[in-house]
This record gives C-alpha cells, sequence and structure tokens, in this order.
C-alpha cells in the first residue's frame, strides 16, 4: 500500500460450494496477499451463505445470506471474484449470488480468477464472468489470475507449491487497487450519467 493510501475493503468471492473444492485455497491466498498488502478483505464463502435461487420472491429477497451478501458488496470498494470452471463456464453459484445484486457492485472494480485442473487455469470461465459484470456496470480490469493445474498447486495442508504465482498475485491486487481508489473518487466526485 503506498505512502497516500487508505487501507480498502476488498472481500474475496469464493465461487464453489461443492465438497473437496480445489479453489478452498486458492481464495484463502488470495485473502493472504489482500491482507499482506495492508487491506481490509474477508472471504466470501458462496457455499456458507447458502443463498436461495434467485426467484424474484420476497421470502428470498429477505434471506439472511442474500441481506448478508448484499452489504458485503455494498461495503467494498473492489472485489475479487474465483471461480471454477465447469464445463467451459463460471459456476452456477457465481451467477445466482450476482443476480441478487444492483447498485452495491455498480461501478467499482474487480478481478477475475479462474481455477481449473487445465492448462489455462479456467480462462474461458473469466472471460464468460467479466462480460456478465459488464452489464452490472462492474469494471472488471484486463488483469486475471489463472490457477492452473489445480490438482497440484496446494499441499493436502493448503500450502502453496509454486511460489511463483505470489509475484503474480501482489501485481494484480495492486492494479485492483489503483482502479478502487480512482473509481472511489470518480463515484464521490462526478455525477452519474442519466439515461435519456
Amino acid at each position: 500500500m503506498s505512502a497516500n493510501s487508505e487501507a480498502l475493503n476488498i472481500p474475496v468471492i469464493l465461487g464453489s460450494i461443492r465438497k473437496g473444492r480445489r479453489s478452498h485455497n486458492a481464495a484463502r491466498l488470495l485473502v493472504e496477499r489482500v491482507a499482506e498488502a495492508g487491506h481490509r478483505t474477508q472471504l466470501v464463502d458462496l457455499r456458507e451463505l447458502a443463498l436461495p435461487m434467485f426467484d424474484e420472491e420476497e421470502a428470498s429477497e429477505q434471506h439472511h445470506g442474500v441481506a448478508a451478501f448484499r452489504q458485503i458488496i455494498a461495503e467494498s470498494a473492489a472485489q475479487i471474484w474465483l471461480t471454477p470452471e465447469y464445463n467451459h463456464g463460471y459456476s452456477s453459484v457465481v451467477k445466482n449470488a450476482l443476480d441478487y445484486l444492483h447498485g452495491e457492485i455498480r461501478r467499482k472494480p474487480a478481478v477475475v480468477c479462474g481455477l481449473s485442473g487445465g492448462a489455462i487455469g479456467g480462462a474461458r470461465a473469466v472471460e464468460q464472468l467479466k462480460s456478465v459484470l459488464i452489464e452490472l456496470h462492474v469494471v472488471p480490469i484486463c488483469e486475471s489470475l489463472y490457477f492452473t493445474d489445480a490438482r497440484t498447486l496446494f499441499d493436502p495442508e493448503g500450502l502453496l507449491l509454486r511460489p511463483e504465482f505470489v509475484d503474480r498475485i501482489d501485481y494484480v491486487i495492486s492494479d485492483l487497487v489503483w482502479y478502487a481508489e480512482a473509481l472511489r473518487w470518480a463515484r464521490e466526485t462526478l455525477p452519474v450519467p442519466k439515461r435519456q
């Protein structure tokens, strides 16, 4: 964190709910690196929130997990989204979570991270998710993180076995922080264009 900046709130959203998920270790690593950079963060586990399927029903809208998720996003300056790649796409639980968001996420930057057992680390899922975030008026930054060969990335205790990932993660976080500070200034200073 630079001398001129203050700590930002940057949650990491874990977009896998299945048992034995490999993405949990990657999410914990992202949280660790955000905190190491001097920012506030938390691991937002969509499995723990247990959001109901989005159906626009009052009971779903009032669900405690939905309220908690909206508050986390509203209080954030930026987010880091981590999704595994399933069948060349991002996870359904991420889409379901995003469908509950409105103004809480608009005009804030996001990093999209992918994870897969293959060599491209969920790149197809990342690109698809970025397009959905754009529709929500999020600013997904160009830089992304791709956790490749997920079966060999961490040891059984969750220790990263490929430390070369850390420098890349730290760079991407610093880029996200730049956008977060710029867009926070813009949200606080500039009027939002009105639709005609």
